[in-house]
């Protein structure tokens, strides 16, 4: 798209069109990424039917960020992916890019920015309509920013003088009915807008390509210069009109079944409860906003229909040249239009024809009791649709979509039929026509929030670079080097007493690291047996304290390896209190202190909504206390579950354990054991040096056993195997 849109690239603005729709998609890539990683984090799949499946699941499981609850995996998943839906669908806030994308060639317009491409969005959420179904917080948020996406739009379409701005935006505002229907429930709808809008709008785009072959236009086509263009391009005209007529909803069209599927799904959500108990206004808001919606778009589309081909021809003989105000693409239209090539003529038929009878696919909105249901019972295998039933949304569909088409057309029937092209903005305030005509000024709200201020970013990098990494990093790290070149090479003095000095030095450096021994003690725990070992040394001799009482249990020797205690409940050295928190593979450690209460950090327990009780006010997390060689906790406000069975205190000894929550993913408090051993070494020169070392095991609860030695490595290099 980011290619196409810059086709012509020697045009500043094309470029730059190009550059917004690039940088505005990756921000929706983000929201994609994001619901991805979500979902298959929660699921552990991709596919969209396991996905599906999952739904109920994900729609009642918390989403936590940090420690703060933010509603459901649902919620956030399918908050996301719209985020993603709103930069390839172009709905608010990352719409703007799509009227600018009108700059590539008006093939690429009709059937990529208006048929196929930007519906991806639609087609994602319709695809995860089992999900989505189960966030209402998510299905109200699409519907309301579709239906104000297609209001918003439609506004603007209403005075533009275009013809590629006014479809342009008339794709925004179709979108907007799209996600409205998607919002609503109404997946189906939703889904059979986009296949009957991508008829008449793919035919209205080249219909405009003709248009603008046929006088010449050197890129969009001014329709206050055009007009009568019916008596030159009959073919064009026809299927032009056939288009406006099925994108205004006239009936027995293409659009009037798809729109009004999309209206009754909006009156039938309230009734249903898509969106809540509590938000059951949000159906009928989205039905009155679509209702004004469609009846915008009748009246836009008959504008542009009524000024392009109906009236006189306004460029006829250089006739109102002036009436581009100045717009250097708008001047020399052909005196005498003609009709495009069978190339162009025919695609239009074709797409003229599935414009009047590509909604026949489902006749619900016409009559319940037709059998035409094609697209419901194909749709149905793979996208869920809200249980219950709805009474009055056929009736309210019905009204609402044909009096939004006949307000209209009757409007731009009375304004523009055989009429001054300004017949209609003359009438609104200036400033509210400037503020349309200027797309609510948006693009420069963007400029002066979001723009600039990253504009004056990059100009202070930019000196930062210059300045800090350039000027004091990279001379200061060459200066460095020279330096210390400086000083190596004043070593080099050619003398041979100073060589033998330095090698002196070394040796004796050398000899000073074997003259004292190095002591290197670890301690691996696997259960309740711990083992400690010694790292080797030349001619070492040494000496165990294995249980660190301080009294040595050994006599001196060649042993590198002490042996393998088994530490039973009854022989703890030091009780400590281990957290095993969700998510982190070491647990965390406390010391404990007799007659004194320690709060277990709130950090280490993982978010709240994991370990906190529902009533619990503040949710204070659990302490403990060490207590005749036994470990009190105190509930606090937390939940305690051992063997099942919800507590308010617990007696734990070592290697005893509870579960923290209840929701099977708690954290969970275990108390250990911390094990210490003392160990001294003599050197072959008879200098002595001692270490000792310390490691926490989860003893088992009651067991008892005797130390056994390890074999002897006596006269071996090797460690034996340890399992960690």
């Amino acid at each position: 798209s980011y290619l196409l849109i810059g086709f012509w690239f020697e045009n500043r603005d094309y470029a730059k069109a190009g550059r917004k729709a690039f940088v505005m998609n990756r921000i929706g890539d983000f929201g994609v990424l994001a619901g991805m990683f979500i979902l298959v984090a929660s699921v552990g799949s991709f596919e969209f039917a396991d996905i599906n499946r999952s739904a109920a699941v994900l729609g009642g499981m918390p989403f936590a960020f940090g420690a703060v609850q933010v509603g459901t995996v649902a919620t956030a998943a399918c908050l996301f992916l719209f985020l993603g839906a709103t930069g390839k669908s172009a709905q608010i806030p990352l719409y703007t890019w799509l009227p600018d994308a009108m700059a590539g060639p008006t093939p690429v317009s009709a059937l990529i920015h208006a048929a196929t491409m930007v519906t991806a969005g639609v087609y994602l959420c319709v695809r995860l309509s089992a999900l989505f179904l189960a966030s209402p917080t998510a299905m109200a948020v699409v519907t309301i920013v579709g239906a104000l996406t297609a209001l918003l739009a439609a506004s603007v379409a209403l005075v533009q003088n275009e013809m590629k701005k006014v479809l342009a935006f008339s794709t925004v505002s179709q979108l907007g009915f799209m996600f409205a229907a998607v919002g609503a429930g109404a997946f189906r709808a939703g889904m059979f807008h986009v296949f009957t809008h991508a008829f008449f709008k793919a035919c209205l785009f080249l219909g405009a390509g003709s248009v603008m072959h046929a006088v010449g236009a050197h890129g969009d086509a001014d329709i206050r210069r055009l007009g009568g263009l019916r008596r030159w391009m009959p073919v064009t005209h026809a299927t032009f009109l056939l288009a406006t007529m099925a994108i205004a909803g006239v009936p027995l069209t293409a659009g009037f079944f798809s729109k009004d599927l999309i209206l009754m799904g909006a009156a039938a959500a309230s009734e249903l409860g898509v969106h809540g108990e509590g938000a059951r206004w949000v159906g009928w808001f989205v039905y009155g906003v679509l209702v004004l919606a469609a009846i915008m778009t009748a009246f836009y589309m008959f504008r542009l229909y009524f000024l392009t081909f109906t009236g006189s021809y306004r460029s006829a003989e250089g006739e109102g040249a002036e009436a581009g105000h100045g717009e250097g693409e708008h001047h020399g239209y052909a005196p005498h239009p003609h009709e495009s090539p069978a190339s162009m003529t025919v695609p239009l038929m074709v797409l003229g024809a599935g414009s009047l009878l590509a909604g026949w696919l489902d006749t619900e909105a016409l009559a319940p009791a037709l059998h035409f249901r094609w697209w419901d019972e194909w749709m149905g295998s793979v996208v869920r649709a809200p249980s219950g039933e709805a009474h009055l949304a056929h009736t309210a569909a019905g009204i609402g979509g044909f009096a939004a088409m006949a307000v209209g057309i009757g409007a731009a029937w009375a304004l523009y039929k055989g009429k001054a092209p300004d017949a209609f903005t003359e009438r609104l305030p200036r400033g509210l026509h400037a503020l349309l005509l200027d797309k609510w000024r948006v693009d420069e709200l963007y400029d002066r929030t979001v723009v600039r201020p990253i504009a004056r970013l990059a100009v202070i990098s930019a000196w930062v670079d210059k300045t800090f990494v350039d000027g004091l990093l990279a001379h200061a790290t060459a200066g460095l080097a020279r330096g210390a070149g400086w000083l190596l090479a004043r070593l080099q003095v050619g003398r041979v007493q100073a060589y033998g000095a330095l090698m002196l030095i070394g040796v004796m450096f050398v000899g000073g690291w074997f003259l004292y021994p190095q002591v290197d003690l670890r301690g691996e725990a696997e259960g309740n047996v711990v083992r400690w070992t010694l790292a080797p040394g030349l001619g070492y001799r040494v000496r165990w304290d294995e249980d660190g009482d301080g009294t040595w249990d050994t006599a001196w020797s060649t042993e590198r390896f002490a042996a393998e205690r088994v530490v039973s409940a009854e022989e703890a050295d030091e009780l400590v209190l281990m957290v095993h928190a969700p998510g982190e593979q070491a647990p965390h450690v406390l010391a404990l202190e007799a007659g004194r209460w320690h709060p277990v950090p709130s950090a280490w327990l993982g978010p709240s909504v994991l370990w906190a009780r529902e009533d619990a006010a503040g949710a204070a997390p659990p302490a403990v206390r060490l207590e005749g060689g036994r470990v009190k906790v105190r509930a606090g406000g937390a939940r305690l579950l051992r063997g099942g069975q919800t507590v308010e205190e617990a007696d734990l000894g070592p290697g005893d354990s509870l579960v923290v929550g209840g929701f099977g993913a708690g954290p969970v408090l275990r108390v250990g054991t911390r094990v210490r051993a003392r160990v001294q070494l003599e050197s072959a020169f008879g200098y002595r040096r001692e270490g000792e070392a310390e490691v926490v095991l989860v003893p088992a609860p009651g067991r008892r056993a005797e130390a056994k030695p390890l074999p002897s490595a006596a006269g071996s290099s090797e460690l034996p195997e340890v399992h960690q």
